[in-house]
């Protein structure tokens, strides 16, 4: 079932009632980027998640266009931009997806190149466009050891998701790579997937409606626990002594404050020792190692707004002194 918001507000407002495809794998505990506990707080937010794009996802987004354009010449097919948002049809599941593009046909005339993806779409009919454009440092993680191609286990969950939401037979994935290189995976929608794919968002929604929250994955979770525990009430003290709990983590945290900043010392004076070692080489290729040692130049960074924050500190009281 497509929809079509006419805004970006009125897509993100649609995004927050569903776990998309790019969500999704934070259930199996397979998301880069996002933890299970971190996709519940978001959507148990009254506003949707907004978050600022990184500059290579923004690139990503910019070179869609011309890599499906790409695609669609070298393999002799119609691509065209998919603009709704779809919703799984199993609506108590309630999930959602965004889409790339779609092969919505083959090109006239004759072709002598592939046809991998002309054969999907006469055996198939219409399938899912997905487009990845990735550098060669992050394509090693695609490749297997017997010279195959998978993509990244979120990645796979992604397309999956997005067939039982458009309620298709079959994706490709199409892969930029370091921009000048094509890689194409074809995947058939696999049911069994699916159905733990549905399986799985319909517990969390269940788990979400009773106030049951996933488990906290530290330090994965750290940085949205410390945004979720911004405010302090101004003269508020509580008194902690004799919880065993709390004096177990703050002997834990300041312990860990030692020790990085031993490390940092530790760090540091090496630094300074490798510099008098290489002097005024920019690169320095040793045995097991390699060091760059460039100049950074000046730069003026422009004021901005640092947003709230807790700031930290424990302090280990001094055991008094017997008589």
């Amino acid at each position: 079932m497509l929809h079509y918001p006419k805004t970006r507000d009125e897509w993100l407002a649609l995004r927050h009632q569903y776990v998309s495809s790019t969500e999704v794998s934070a259930l199996f505990g397979l998301n880069p980027y996002m933890t299970a506990f971190e996709l519940a707080t978001i959507k148990k937010a009254a506003a949707p998640d907004e978050r600022e794009a990184s500059e290579r996802m923004e690139w990503g987004i910019r070179l869609q266009n011309s890599i499906a354009r790409g695609i669609a010449e070298t393999y002799g097919v119609k691509a065209r931009a998919i603009s709704g948002y779809a919703i799984d049809g199993f609506l108590h599941c309630k999930m959602g997806a965004s889409f790339d593009y779609e092969i919505v046909g083959a090109k006239d005339g004759a072709f002598e190149g592939d046809t991998v993806l002309r054969d999907m779409y006469a055996k198939h009919g219409a399938g899912v466009l997905e487009i990845k454009n990735v550098d060669w440092l992050q394509f090693k993680k695609w490749q297997a050891g017997d010279g195959t191609i998978e993509a990244p286990a979120h990645i796979e969950i992604q397309v999956q998701h997005q067939l039982a939401c458009i309620a298709r037979s079959w994706a490709a994935i199409g892969v930029l790579v370091g921009g000048n290189t094509l890689e194409l995976l074809v995947r058939e929608r696999d049911y069994a997937v699916c159905k733990a794919l549905r399986a799985k968002c319909e517990k969390f929604w269940s788990d979400m409606d009773r106030g049951v929250m996933p488990p906290i994955e530290l330090p994965a979770d750290a940085a949205i626990i410390a945004q979720m525990y911004r405010y302090a009430e101004p003269g508020k003290v509580l008194d902690a002594q004799g919880n065993d709990e709390i004096e177990g983590i703050c002997r834990e945290y300041h312990e860990a404050g030692r020790a990085e900043k031993t490390a940092s010392d530790a760090k540091s004076a090496a630094k300074a020792k490798l510099l008098l070692a290489i002097g005024d080489a920019e690169r320095v290729l040793a045995n097991g190692y390699s060091v760059s040692a460039g100049v950074t130049a000046e730069a003026e960074i422009p004021a901005y707004t640092r947003k709230a924050y807790r700031n930290i500190r424990v302090t280990a009281k001094r055991e008094k002194a017997s008589v």
